[in-house]
């Protein structure tokens, strides 16, 4: 019988509909951990995970990124990145997955342009954040339990102020020093934000610069002083990271990837990929699946 190709990486929506966009699950030694949906192979989710724990090794990866990390820790996990994840001693903690629509825009940029690169996050379990957001989230915990009408808005309330204390603590860690914001990291974040929604569709600077309302070579200074690269750099890069997930995950062929970015022909993009990772896609893919 033919082996049946592979043309998507799993990705997992949140099922509970009771859920309300959040689901809370508690880690104790001795009980199994459990999530939305099995995590027994790589896939990604089109919600966010975020994991506390407090005692406890977590082994995996997340896009090709190894993790071995031991307790405490915070650690984000987004939508569209590829992970498996697994205890590696008994956990105590939690973990709590959460729909991209309760978070306010502005914090969740914040999140995802500043929190990926600095994650996971060490913590002491004297450090004043870290026992603030377990009390909040015992705080949740018991909400969670509770059969109130407005539990729901209660816990996203907290969950709010969670994400907001990790946001100070990735602020403290790059050294960015005020919260408030100047304009050259917002035209970042929302360059980010429309790349990671568009970019199989816009491959130009140019279409990225008109819906900010700004123009392309404001745009790339921007990108470049807070990057070190052009905003063409970084529209190629999220493509071929994505790519990398297709070569590793699946069995589509380099033509069917290229097609699937947004690149209608396929020499160019595997030029591109070749200049971003000093190989071609097919010897890429070799290496990783051998």
């Amino acid at each position: 019988m033919a082996k049946r190709k592979i043309v998507r990486i799993p990705e997992f929506r949140m099922a509970d509909p009771g859920s309300r966009g959040i689901k809370l699950n508690r880690l104790d030694p001795g009980t199994e951990v459990s999530g939305e949906h099995s995590i027994a192979s790589p896939h990604r989710d089109d919600h966010y995970m975020l994991i506390v724990v407090e005692q406890g090794k977590l082994g995996g990866n997340i896009d090709f990124e190894e993790i071995e990390s031991e307790g405490p820790f915070l650690m984000i996990v987004f939508p569209g990145q590829v992970h498996l994840l697994a205890p590696q001693t008994p956990l105590s903690g939690w973990i709590i997955d959460f729909d991209p629509a309760i978070v306010d825009p502005q914090l969740r940029n914040e999140l995802d342009t500043r929190c990926k690169d600095l994650l996971p996050m060490y913590q002491s379990p004297s450090d004043a954040a870290f026992q603030q957001i377990q009390k909040l989230l015992t705080a949740t915990q018991v909400l969670y339990q509770q059969p109130l009408d407005t539990k729901h808005k209660a816990i996203a309330a907290i969950l709010t102020g969670v994400l907001h204390i990790i946001n100070g603590l990735a602020l403290n860690i790059a050294g960015t020093g005020s919260p408030k914001k100047d304009r050259p990291q917002q035209i970042k974040q929302q360059f980010l934000t429309l790349l990671y929604q568009h970019y199989s569709e816009w491959k130009k600077p140019s279409e990225y610069a008109e819906k900010l309302a700004i123009s392309t070579a404001h745009l790339n200074d921007t990108m470049k002083q807070l990057t070190g690269r052009s905003t063409m750099s970084v529209i190629q890069e999220h493509c071929v990271m994505e790519a990398e997930r297709l070569l590793h995950f699946t069995d589509l062929s380099v033509n069917e990837i290229s097609y699937r970015l947004g690149y209608p022909n396929p020499s160019h993009f595997i030029a591109i990929f070749r200049a971003q990772k000093g190989i071609t896609p097919l010897r890429y893919r070799a290496s990783v699946t051998s």
